[in-house]
């Protein structure tokens, strides 16, 4: 059963030049003065009841838009929109706030608007006021709230009229860091109540995290949709690609890592095997040949524990010359979430510029930490560029796979090294009964 269903959804935009041309298409019925601007076209998709559905894509591509036209603060031009369920939304800052009511007042304006009582809303303000802790500016009017206040009442009010639906925009990067990981931790709560989630974001390891299915929206028009990983995976693909591979980039000395490498070697290194390949990505001018993991004897681990001495090699074939080369790997645990990652770059191991043709194999050497027992997947990578601006030229998802045994008990995803100190143990006096 669907919960949300989007069927030919289409959003125009009259644009014109100035209030002139307005004016003139007034006067010259039939005479078109404007500029069509086509924000959504033919936008269809629907979101079963109780999953979690994200909608990506760059900015301008539509997707607050179409989160407006859901919500039913925004007119479709065409097409239409069944809901089935109480929908809440928290929108654009501020959207459904009257700005000279004070937020108590605007608690009780939302929930009315959304169908609830004034018994209803009485009993759901006091855990209202404990997530939003905004304290005394409760009674305030909104118009003096900063960004962040804002956010977190919206939040607040929606997350607690209890909705059968639940549309997220952007609007939650604005609070600070602890109140995300609050939101965050709710949001994964509503989902294990059986509630169904919009969620729209740029943050692609929160989409696959929360989400199983995804739309990829690009200029109004739907690009891919299906699960949510391979949604990410391929949005993530075509974003790095717009850049400009060509940069005018100096070359530089090489570094030390390579002061020891011979012209020629006599034993060939080259790793020519990719266990697996979930999905792959790039611009094609660097390719991965293989990956393998070795143990300190140079052999294929069988068991691997905490605390092991591994050794992951990459070999990798350029197509045509890369300036600046970065090669690195990507953890992630078996819900797909990134455990870690390390790059030549962050290890300020300089590459020198490829020809076209070449081949290099790198090493590299990890201590493995104390991580929660079972599978992880590694996924090589390499790019042109620098660490904070790069393109892609190849990348192979969950290449390689490891498992962990349990040596001991590991809470949550990894142990953390502690040390614990007893300070003080004190027996308070017991007080008289007379006293």
């Amino acid at each position: 059963m669907s919960a949300v269903t989007v069927e030919n959804i289409s959003k125009n935009y009259r644009i014109y030049t100035g209030p002139s041309a307005r004016l003139k298409e007034l006067i010259f019925p039939g005479r078109n003065f404007h500029q069509d601007f086509w924000a959504l076209r033919d936008v269809s998709f629907s979101v079963k009841k109780g999953s979690t559905f994200a909608i990506i894509g760059e900015n301008g591509s539509g997707k607050s838009t179409l989160l407006q036209i859901i919500a039913g603060t925004l007119t479709a031009t065409k097409g239409k929109v069944e809901l089935n369920g109480r929908l809440a939304a928290l929108l654009e800052l501020g959207a459904g706030f009257n700005p000279e009511f004070t937020g108590r007042e605007n608690t009780f304006l939302n929930g009315a608007i959304l169908g609830l009582t004034r018994k209803d809303i009485l009993q759901r303000l006091p855990e209202i006021e404990r997530f939003a802790e905004i304290g005394e500016f409760l009674d305030q009017p909104v118009k003096t709230y900063s960004s962040g206040m804002y956010v977190r009442l919206a939040f607040a009010i929606s997350i607690n009229v209890d909705p059968e639906i639940l549309l997220v925009d952007e609007s939650l990067s604005v609070g600070d860091i602890y109140f995300q990981q609050r939101c965050m931790h709710k949001i994964r709560q509503m989902k294990q109540e059986g509630k169904t989630i919009l969620f729209v974001s740029h943050d692609l390891a929160a989409v696959k995290n929360l989400c199983e299915s995804a739309v990829w929206l690009d200029n109004g028009v739907i690009r891919e949709q299906g699960s949510a990983a391979e949604v990410a995976a391929r949005y993530l693909a075509a974003i790095t690609l717009k850049k400009d591979p060509y940069r005018r980039i100096k070359s530089s000395n090489v570094s030390k890592a390579f002061a020891n490498i011979e012209k020629e070697q006599p034993v060939d290194l080259t790793v020519r095997e990719i266990p697996n390949v979930d999905e792959r990505w790039g611009n094609g001018n660097a390719k991965i040949l293989g990956i393998k993991l070795l143990d300190e004897e140079g052999r294929t681990p069988q068991n691997l524990y905490h605390g092991d001495s591994v050794t992951t090699r990459i070999s990798v074939q350029f197509k045509q010359a890369v300036m600046k080369p970065i090669i690195g790997i990507i953890v992630r645990n078996r819900l797909g979430e990134e455990i870690s990652g390390v790059n030549t770059s962050l290890q300020n191991v300089e590459l020198p510029p490829s020809t076209a043709d070449q081949i290099y194999t790198v090493d590299f050497h990890l201590c493995l930490p104390v991580l929660q027992p079972g599978n992880y997947y590694l996924t090589p990578a390499i790019a042109d560029g620098t660490y904070l601006d790069f393109v892609v030229c190849d990348l192979v998802e969950n290449a390689l796979s490891m498992t962990l045994q349990q040596r001991e008990t590991v809470y949550g995803y990894m142990k953390m090294t502690c040390q614990i100190e007893i300070k003080q143990v004190r027996l308070e006096p017991t007080k008289s009964v007379d006293s």
